[in-house]
């Protein structure tokens, strides 16, 4: 085939959905909606509430923000393909998207990792706590958190855009990089032994953040009852947190490096929703009713709401 290089590419997995469209436009429209409420109120809660300008709560609105930024990234687009004939989208626009939903992902391991590392020095080191997570240290592992991915993501659309293509069907709801490499007409060593590396450097923090709970899980084995029922309600949202992400993202993995032709477009739409979705959607809930300090700060600033209400009435 022909050396061309596309300006447009064509997401060919909305071809299916038929008179769905609009059932599927109402959903994906609550769902960001939701996401956006749930995400935000979180996160103004924490800015706003100096009881919870602590390490472990800095740390998860740094995670809350990352999921915005990537449902953005993905639902815009998704919510307006749902509305016309023709779901095309630009090269530049394209690589954008790609680059945006690629930060959400391995940006929120690397904070997942940073939060795993904070309950480990909290449970296992309670009196060196303040000491380890300082101010100073505690804006190094932000800073960390976000340009490590940054970086690493930017050389990875570096050495996609300079690929000649042979095509421009995308066989997915949203710019996958994965996609577009198999579409190239040249040799993609690079690009693939580049994904293999960038895949095995976050894979050494998700062995860190089993370690930490490990030995957080032995530690709490010889605590007393007190202690661990601490440690759990902790934990657990992290825990759940981290089971919920992982999972999503594997099977966004396999549908993407290991293509199957029986998979349908349904599925394939499936599994970007659930990969953008779930997470963002369901962490907020999750951090929101079990960290009992947020529980706590929520009730209070909800009878505040009710007694301003009570006043004006």
């Amino acid at each position: 085939m022909e050396n061309v290089s596309y300006e447009i590419f064509i997401l060919t997995a909305f071809q299916d959905f038929g008179s769905k469209k609009e059932a599927y436009f109402c959903l994906s429209l609550i769902g960001y909606m939701l996401i956006i409420i749930f995400n935000s109120s979180l996160v103004i809660l924490i800015y706003n509430e100096k009881k919870l300008h602590e390490p472990m709560y800095i740390f998860l609105c740094n995670l809350l923000f990352c999921e915005l930024v990537g449902s953005t990234s993905f639902y815009i687009k998704f919510m307006f393909d749902l509305q016309t004939d023709v779901h095309v989208i630009s090269r530049s626009l394209c690589f954008t998207q790609m680059f945006f939903i690629y930060i959400y992902s391995s940006t929120e391991i690397s904070i997942l990792t940073v939060m795993a590392h904070d309950r480990y020095i909290a449970i296992n080191a309670p009196l060196h706590y303040i000491t380890i997570f300082s101010t100073t240290k505690v804006q190094k592992l932000i800073f960390v958190s976000w340009i490590y991915p940054i970086f690493m993501m930017s050389i990875g659309m570096m050495l996609s855009a300079r690929l000649p293509l042979c095509g421009n069907e995308i066989n997915r709801v949203y710019c996958n990089n994965w996609e577009i490499v198999k579409l190239s007409c040249t040799d993609t060593s690079s690009n693939n032994i580049y994904g293999f590396f960038v895949i095995c450097t976050f894979l050494i923090p998700f062995i860190f953040i089993v370690y930490s709970y490990l030995k957080i899980l032995s530690v709490c084995l010889k605590s007393s009852r007190s202690q661990k029922h601490k440690a759990f309600q902790t934990c657990l949202p992290h825990l759940v947190t981290l089971i919920f992400f992982l999972c999503s993202l594997l099977f966004e993995l396999i549908g993407s490096r290991f293509y199957v032709k029986r998979i349908t477009n349904a599925v394939t739409a499936f599994a970007s929703l659930e990969f953008l979705t779930v997470p963002p959607l369901l962490n907020p809930l999750i951090y929101g009713m079990i960290l009992p300090e947020i529980r706590k700060r929520h009730h209070a600033v909800f009878q505040q709401e009710v007694v301003m209400l009570e006043i004006d009435c």
